[in-house]
This record gives structure tokens, sequence and C-alpha cells, in this order.
């Protein structure tokens, strides 16, 4: 389906205002909130039309829509389409370069100083780890377990137990995500939204893996888990400026 200016703006609000809020989207909140110029009958057409692509899902008949896996999926590709769309805020740049910085050049050290930074930035559970080998550290699951996705009893079990297996369940992200990605370089980035990933335990989270070099040409991984309904935009931003900012410095280690 070829997704129209109107529809993709509308989208775009609805997955905005649903990340923020974890409620879902009605259309009288659309109306009064976005920057659609259009009646209020438009609107509801138009998310009634996307309902029925499969981009947008009612929980209840007297409520709101919900993005979709597909429509995540497409916001995505957007996403990685425009790349001059992704920044990251000042501080948040400021503390991710002073982290490196104070890291110097152990491998070991960047990486546990990755994981820290970013998962303070994104309140996602965040992994690092060096490519063939066991060591890696894991940093943010009690921020994780606070999302409001985590709060049923039912939810949080089952996260707890796919951590209990975290060690197979790593280097199963390295064999099969981080193969695919190849050499690092530019911005590789596997994302697997939902029903995407393969852990049964966690179809309802988003799995974002890349590659980054390390000082002595060791690869590093990086892998980011949270919510299906995360802050896209801001996580891929700050994937990248790392990733971007390890590049860069990777040349002084070099020379």
């Amino acid at each position: 389906m070829n997704v129209t200016k109107r529809q993709n703006s509308l989208l775009d609000f609805i997955i905005r205002e649903y990340v923020r809020t974890a409620k879902p989207v009605p259309s009288l909140l659309v109306n009064k909130k976005s920057k659609l110029k259009v009646s209020s009958a438009t609107i509801r057409n138009e998310m009634n039309y996307l309902e029925e692509q499969g981009y947008l899902e009612q929980k209840h008949t007297s409520g709101g829509r919900v993005p979709t896996d597909k429509a995540y999926r497409y916001y995505v590709n957007q996403l990685l389409s425009n790349p001059e769309q992704l920044d990251v805020e000042p501080k948040n740049k400021k503390d991710i370069v002073r982290a490196l910085t104070r890291a110097g050049t152990n491998s070991r050290t960047i990486n546990k100083a990755i994981a820290q930074v970013l998962s303070e930035q994104s309140g996602n559970l965040v992994i690092t780890g060096i490519a063939q080998e066991a060591e890696f550290f894991k940093r943010g699951l009690v921020s994780l377990s606070r999302h409001p996705e985590f709060q049923e009893i039912n939810s949080l079990f089952q996260l707890t137990s796919f951590f209990e297996g975290f060690d197979t369940m790593f280097q199963l992200i390295e064999r099969e995500f981080l193969r695919i990605l190849g050499s690092p370089s530019g911005l590789p980035i596997q994302i697997l939204i939902g029903h995407e990933n393969p852990f049964r335990q966690i179809k309802g989270e988003t799995i974002m893996c890349t590659k980054y070099l390390l000082p002595g040409d060791i690869i590093g991984s990086l892998t980011l888990i949270g919510p299906r309904r995360m802050d896209y935009k801001k996580n891929i931003a700050l994937i990248k400026f790392t990733t971007d900012y390890l590049q860069k410095i990777n040349k002084l280690w070099i020379t």
C-alpha cells in the first residue's frame, strides 16, 4: 500500500503520541493536537482506512487506536531512509563523548561505558559485547521493567524468564543478527519489531543490534531491547551518534 502524505503525517502523530503516553489515541485528540488541517470526519475516515490496512488497531470499541507492528516498521523504514532526521540532544551528545573519553582505549572499559550511558539515555536495556567472546555488559534491566508494558505480573515474569537463559540468547543474537550486518560502517543496524524477533518470551518487544570497531580492530556489538512502544527516533539517533563517534576516534587509535 502507498501511504499518502496526509496518512503519513497521521501515522507519525499517532505513533509519537502513543510512545509518549502509552495510551490509545482517539480521533478527537488527533483533531485537537495534530497539525492536520482537515475535518474531524476526514480524520476518522483516514484512521478507519489505516486500521483496515493493518497499520492501526483498536483494543476497545470505544477507545482510540494504537500502532501495529506494521505501522512501526513503516515508521522505522522512514527514519532509516532519512538519517538527517536523526539528531541527539546536545546534553546527551556531551554525556556520550564524556563517557567514551573517560573510558580511554581499553575495549572492555569502552563497552561498559557504552552500555551504561545508552541505557540511562534510552531507558531501555543495553547489552554490549565483543564478537566471538563470552564477556558482555548489560545495563538497564530495572529501567526496562518500569515501562507500563511490564507492570503486569505475567509480562514481568516473561521478561525475567527470558534473561535466565541470557548467555544462550546473546550468542543467538550475535550469530543470527550481527552476521547479517557485515563489517561495521555507516549505520548498519538490524531492527526487529515485535513479532519479527524470534524470542517467544519477548514477542511484544523490539530488538536493535549493531556493530562497531574497538581499539586493536576488535569488533564490538551493541544490542538494545525495549518495548515495541519505544522512542525509535531517539534510540536510533543515540546508536548512530555513538557508532559515528567511535568510528571517528577509531582513526585516532590507529594513528
